[in-house]
């Protein structure tokens, strides 16, 4: 465990396991510990788990833009030259902008390994299965509602986990979520233009029952050389809901030639 100073604060960083590392950029509200079931992957690889800024323990102020200066931030100071990276719906697109710039600037270019999405968010109309209450969301927070503000969120189906054991721990997180983040600047593109012609192995997996757009993002992600894999029974937490699967899926993102 270490602080990484970022410009503004500090983003809290837990290491665990051996092997290449493996960042990971978790969603929306989350923090780091929506990782604890990719534990079982340790003995394969060394997972590097971030709160990003604005989330978790993160004394950094939100902004997406500078996120993904912060993992680079981060591999530095860590020491880590090339590196997987997966990011969760919002914090899968600071690692697509990341994968952006890798045909470009000397300081990216061949430092991801593999890029690993799950349930990202592109850009593009939300459907009517995930319109996120931002407004009220922003609102309960200026008026010190965090009670409110986390049931707002707590009832979204983005939010939903499949198993008890799922529920606790999104319910968690959810608890230590404070709205920081609500009408900060800084906003970043995503499409599946991103990793077009990438250098490096992409997968996008999604739960079956996450809500329509995010399945239809991962179709996108498909048909620009993106490998998909769609997990049984699982939601848009789908690292939680079916973590054997999910985790299988992920190993063969890390080696291809295991899958």
């Amino acid at each position: 465990m270490r602080l990484v100073a970022v410009p503004g604060g500090m983003l809290p960083v837990e290491t665990i396991g051996r092997g290449p590392p493996l960042l990971l950029l978790h969603g929306w509200t989350l923090d780091r510990r929506m990782w604890r079931p990719q534990l079982a992957l340790a003995d394969r690889v060394t997972l590097v788990g971030i709160d990003r800024r604005g989330f978790g323990d993160a004394t950094a102020p939100a902004d997406l833009a500078a996120e993904p200066d912060d993992v680079l931030r981060v591999a530095d100071a860590l020491g880590i030259e090339r590196f997987h990276l997966l990011g969760m719906s919002q914090g899968g697109r600071v690692a697509l902008a990341l994968a952006a710039r890798t045909a470009g600037a000397a300081r990216t270019s061949g430092r991801l390994l593999s890029l690993t999405l799950q349930g990202t968010a592109l850009d593009g109309p939300e459907g009517d299965d995930e319109a996120v209450p931002l407004a009220a969301m922003a609102d309960a927070a200026r008026r010190g509602d965090l009670a409110g503000l986390r049931r707002l969120w707590g009832a979204h189906p983005l939010m939903h986990a499949a198993t008890p054991a799922g529920a606790a721990l999104a319910a968690a997180m959810l608890a230590d979520y404070a709205g920081r983040d609500l009408g900060a600047s800084g906003a970043l593109a995503a499409s599946a233009a991103a990793i077009a012609g990438a250098a490096f192995p992409v997968t996008a997996i999604v739960g079956a029952r996450d809500t329509a757009r995010r399945r239809a993002n991962v179709a996108a992600l498909a048909a620009v050389g993106a490998r998909a894999v769609v997990l049984p029974g699982a939601g848009h937490l789908c690292n939680i809901d079916a973590a054997a699967g999910f985790n299988a899926a992920l190993a063969g993102a890390l080696d291809p030639l295991s899958a």
